[in-house]
């Protein structure tokens, strides 16, 4: 049974297809979702999900994304709104965004951009969270 107290870092470099929630993102609101189940509340367990690589377009604005990949909408901005109502810390990396080709102008509003996905994942470890990758 999920224990309170917990403390987890999803490390996100995984893709997605243009139209589909991002893997990291669903498996943060998974732990969440068995926390609950468990008759656990959200403040319970603590989550960072720190986002990179493929990842990186899972924050970017619907203006932004609709026309740079063809669908209708980022179907991961809803998620990420939850999951941060949830008290889910939620980081993109700076660097990622730049080799991508992503301006940070692009990024949903009021999203944290970390120098580096590196950075944030050793300091959640040093802070105690446990390591969970998502390749």
């Amino acid at each position: 049974k999920p224990r309170p107290g917990a403390k987890i870092v999803f490390d996100v470099a995984a893709d997605a297809k243009p139209g589909d929630v991002n893997r990291g993102l669903d498996r943060a609101a998974r732990l969440l979702n068995l926390y609950g189940a468990a008759g656990r509340k959200a403040s319970d367990v603590k989550i960072a999900v720190v986002l990179h690589g493929e990842a990186t377009k899972s924050v970017l604005k619907e203006d932004f994304y609709k026309p740079r990949f063809a669908v209708e909408q980022n179907p991961n901005l809803p998620l990420i709104r939850d999951l941060r109502k949830a008290g889910v810390e939620i980081f993109v990396c700076g660097q990622a965004l730049n080799y991508k080709g992503f301006p940070e102008s692009a990024v949903s509003k009021d999203f944290p951009i970390a120098d580096a996905a590196l950075t944030v994942t050793v300091n959640r470890q040093m802070d105690g969270y446990g390591y969970l990758p998502v390749p």
